[in-house]
């Protein structure tokens, strides 16, 4: 048994980096003791295999202490937490470790932003946790698990979140501020500082909020990857909203914070929405993003990527992206690299290339489309962007949704409301979907399309069509008809 405890130690150690081989692994079976080494440096931790409630350690002391470690700050919000890994240079082994939070323990925090876990520290590596949420329905307004620091590594770590208030109406109530209805979040894995990574990580949220972002947070934010990460939401009809009696889309008598085509500010049926926010979310002011065979399932925009304006100070990579069942597939701005990714239209638009300069998508359409409203297979708006859009699937046939060449995204992205013409300036458009027409608004200058469809200006598509042209049958040259047969007698 010593020989087989010493091989995995060892081989923990080697797999997850930097600390000595001759550290010696501390077993711990507390919170507490979580605390303590999380707080300490150069450390191997094994915690042993169980559930584990946080309110048998978040005490009112707890609680106390770290509403007094609080970092003093002139403005924002200062970062607040239950449990922070504060140490650097440690490695967690937590595997089938499952850490249950009640959001009940909420009110114990401090006012900032709350960061349930917190990692500020560096060079740790946490392999294996799983996080539960229980009890009454409410958000943090902040997220389960931050990633800070420098050279921080998560892998397989699985949160599954509930507690948001309202849930059930996406972001028609609002995402943030003011709203017609007050809101608490609860976002799940949010990343800053530099070098860190998240490995084979999942979000499952039952939530409103994101499910994994990257955000500055008033620091250098650079080489952040994020590798085989899933993230995966739940969508819910807009019929299905308007049939409810009681709750706050009643009281706002069916209203929302989106205007819709008929230049109203209700709720229409026919549309599918995430109860989510986005799968994979990007804030500016970043530096170099790697997105590596990431999921998004069910999530409101399954990327949404807000990359810098100049490219020198780094891109986004999405590689190996997949988008399915998102009420947008992909949701991109600048200097925003997509390649070997796929999305579908199940419940929304492929694309919207919202503006920004310089980025470079190739999008694969899989699926067989939808049976609810979805208004277009892509808005592309922005300068200097090259766009190549294609299937591999030639049996299952999609709907034929436009793409639309100098259109922004509709506002908030709420398919219900107007697309309305956009600036695009010098933007390659090639459109291998032989289904899928091209409609060019008068403010699409300067760009080159090479389409397989359909090509229409915006006022060409505005008018009724025409009758098809169609030659009408001939009579074959007299050369050409063959002999009448010849009678027997």
């Amino acid at each position: 048994m010593k020989i087989i405890r010493s091989s995995f130690v060892l081989g923990f150690i080697v797999a997850c980096g930097a600390v000595s081989a001759r550290a010696e692994t501390v077993e711990i079976s507390s919170l507490r003791e979580l605390a303590e080494y999380a707080a300490k440096s150069g450390n191997v931790v094994r915690m042993k295999p169980g559930v584990y409630s946080m309110s048998e350690y978040f005490s009112d002391d707890v609680a106390a202490e770290a509403r007094r470690l609080v970092p003093k700050q002139a403005t924002g919000r200062p970062p607040v937490w239950m449990l922070r890994f504060s140490g650097n240079d440690n490695q967690f082994d937590l595997r089938d470790v499952t850490i249950e939070i009640d959001t009940a323990l909420y009110s114990k925090l401090a006012g900032g932003y709350r960061r349930l876990l917190f990692m500020p520290g560096e060079r740790n590596t946490l392999q294996g946790l799983t996080v539960v949420h229980t009890g009454p329905q409410r958000g943090s307004g902040g997220n389960t698990f931050s990633v800070w620091g420098v050279g921080n590594t998560l892998e397989n770590v699985t949160l599954h979140i509930s507690g948001s208030t309202p849930y059930g109406y996406g972001d028609l109530l609002g995402k943030g501020g003011p709203t017609p209805v007050p809101l608490e979040k609860q976002s799940g894995m949010m990343v800053a500082g530099r070098d860190n990574t998240l490995k084979r990580c999942r979000v499952i949220s039952r939530a409103l909020g994101h499910l994994f972002y990257i955000q500055p947070q008033n620091q250098v934010t650079d080489n952040i990857r994020l590798e085989d990460c899933y993230a995966e939401g739940v969508v819910r009809s807009t019929a299905d909203m308007l049939r409810e009696t009681s709750g706050p889309l009643v009281d706002l008598k069916f209203g929302t914070i989106a205007e819709n085509r008929d230049g109203r500010f209700l709720i229409v049926p026919g549309y599918m929405k995430s109860l989510t926010e986005d799968g994979f979310r990007t804030y500016s002011g970043t530096g170099r993003i790697t997105l590596l065979n990431c999921t998004a399932i069910n999530t409101r925009a399954g990327f949404e990527i807000a990359g810098p304006d100049d490219g020198a100070v780094g891109r986004t990579l999405i590689d190996g992206g997949n988008a399915l069942g998102c009420e947008r597939a992909y949701l991109i701005g600048s200097n925003t690299d997509v390649r070997r990714s796929r999305g579908d239209t199940t419940h929304g638009p492929l694309l919207y290339l919202r503006g920004g300069r310089d980025s470079d998508v190739e999008l694969e359409l899989t699926g067989e489309g939808s049976d609810f409203t979805v208004h277009a297979l892509a808005t592309i708006a922005g300068q200097g962007h090259r766009v190549r859009l294609f299937t591999r699937e030639r049996a299952r046939v999609a709907p034929s949704l436009p793409i639309m060449l100098g259109f922004a995204m509709p506002a908030h992205a709420e398919m219900a409301s107007p697309i309305r013409p956009a600036a695009a300036k010098n933007i390659r458009l090639v459109n291998e979907l032989p289904r899928n027409s091209v409609i060019r608004s008068a403010e699409a200058t300067d760009c080159a399309v090479e389409t397989t469809g359909a090509s229409f200006t915006d006022e060409e598509s505005r008018r009724p069509p025409g009758r098809p042209q169609t030659r009408p049958a001939t009579r074959p040259a007299a050369a050409d008809v063959p002999a009448e047969p010849v009678q027997a007698p």
